[in-house]
């Protein structure tokens, strides 16, 4: 009860925007552990049915698709904002055409990228390219056709998403996204009755789960709590398309430059190391990216706190939310060395004898994530005053050496998997300097020239 009571008087305690966010971030918390909960027991299940080179083609395959389901130009974070801001001067008018404009602008060009990736598909030999054995070539390329379709799908039909976290209702967006890996689970603990070892059902399971749970919030939403944003045709505008994209641009590069840094990894192992590698890879990341899960939480409930913040001129609010995130950030790093000492227990008692995991990838991928929380911990503050442009130049940068580093660790020095996550590192020891600097200078209103972009 006195414990309850303590946790009562932290979260009201402060201005409204301050409990408002905690609020958010604590459901939010909860319901995120429940859906890492659901992952760690599936990825098991997953390998098991499987086996290690059928489920690191499906991973490999799957980060392939994901990177062209980032190709929205901005358009969803562009839409978060100016939605958000609609919204907040009341002029649901403006906040409906937004809406319109991004969903039509977004199924127009998924609708052409479905097409052109599904002639690819069929056409190029990229099953050789991921060392794919050739009695599993048909199997795949229609699986692959249809993770295209899927993926498509939810392209468009997530933007449902964006308008909650641009109301500050982000436990919502974590409720359907726990609600998707659940029913993920349940299908495939049944699928080992229906079909033994089945890559191209064990896929459809995947894709079709969580292209059609955004797709049935957005047509439930928008026929009931949202119907005065409902999208329609009549209310897209070309200048409301030219406000989300001159600011969702900039997200959309350094959302790609992301995800060459980050999502290329199993694509490079699979490619230059082992598709034995891969699980390993990824099963390591899902350990030790836990606490990063945090941060991903904290950027989206204090974006759109900061950017109000901003626009009222209340520094001193913003500099008190930096130090905390920063106390929670180092909190992590303690975090992290522990997890890595008791991984290998974990990984037997998580994984059984299915997969091998060495001391040095874990070592390595805990580095590269408290690297890029660190990063993301200085976002936070960046995202929200809109000054992004040198955090564009600085991930586009760190994108292009990216690749060239993680191939000199792996073909030169010969470290295999560990290699690739040294590439990942080394990209982003320049966004590690700078991104700290520009934030201080903002803060301190010091920020001149390429420090205000």
């Amino acid at each position: 009860m006195k414990l309850f009571k303590k946790l009562k008087k932290i979260f009201l305690k402060g201005d409204s925007r301050s409990v408002r966010a905690k609020k958010n971030i604590f459901q939010t918390i909860i319901i995120k552990g429940l859906g890492v909960l659901i992952g760690f027991i599936y990825f098991p299940l997953s390998l098991d049915y499987l086996g290690a080179v059928k489920f690191g083609i499906f991973l490999t395959l799957l980060s392939i698709v994901d990177w062209f389901l980032n190709f929205d130009i901005g358009i969803g974070l562009g839409l978060r904002n100016k939605f958000g801001e609609s919204v907040a001067q009341n002029d649901d008018e403006k906040a409906v055409r937004y809406v319109s404009t991004a969903y039509f602008a977004l199924g127009a060009v998924i609708v052409l990228v479905t097409i052109v990736l599904l002639v690819l598909n069929f056409v190029l030999p990229w099953t050789t390219w991921l060392n794919i054995s050739p009695d599993l070539v048909s199997e795949v390329k229609l699986l692959g056709a249809i993770i295209i379709v899927a993926f498509g799908i939810q392209f468009v039909a997530r933007n449902i998403y964006e308008i909650f976290y641009a109301l500050q209702k982000m436990a919502y967006v974590e409720l359907f996204s726990f609600l998707t890996k659940l029913s993920f689970l349940i299908l495939i603990i049944i699928i080992p009755f229906i079909v033994p070892d089945s890559l191209l059902l064990f896929g459809i399971a995947k894709s079709l789960t969580f292209a059609l749970v955004p797709l049935i919030v957005g047509l439930y939403f928008f026929n009931r709590k949202f119907k005065k944003y409902r999208p329609y045709l009549k209310f897209a505008r070309w200048d409301y398309f030219k406000d989300l994209f001159s600011l969702g641009f900039k997200f959309f590069l350094i959302k790609i430059a992301m995800l060459i840094i980050h999502q290329t990894n199993n694509i490079l192992i699979a490619s230059f190391v082992s598709l034995e590698g891969v699980p390993q890879y990824e099963a390591a990341y899902k350990y030790l990216s836990i606490f990063m899960l945090l941060f991903v939480i904290l950027n989206n409930q204090l974006w759109p706190s900061n950017l109000e913040a901003y626009a009222k001129g209340e520094l001193d609010w913003m500099r008190k939310s930096m130090n905390t995130v920063v106390k929670i950030w180092i909190g992590t790093i303690f975090i992290a060395l522990i997890m890595v000492v008791i991984s290998p227990f974990i990984y037997e008692l998580w994984l059984g004898k299915n997969l091998e995991i060495p001391m040095a990838i874990s070592i390595t991928v805990a580095v590269s994530i408290c690297l890029t929380t660190w990063v993301n911990m200085f976002n936070i503050v960046l995202n929200g005053t809109g000054k992004i442009g040198l955090q564009m130049y600085s991930w586009l940068f760190a994108a292009l050496i990216n690749i060239p580093a993680s191939l000199f660790f792996v073909k030169v020095l010969d470290f295999g998997v560990m290699g690739i996550v040294l590439g990942t590192i080394t990209s982003l020891i320049p966004l590690v300097i700078l991104s700290p600097i520009q934030v201080y200078k903002i803060l301190e209103k010091k920020d001149r020239g390429i420090w205000s972009k």
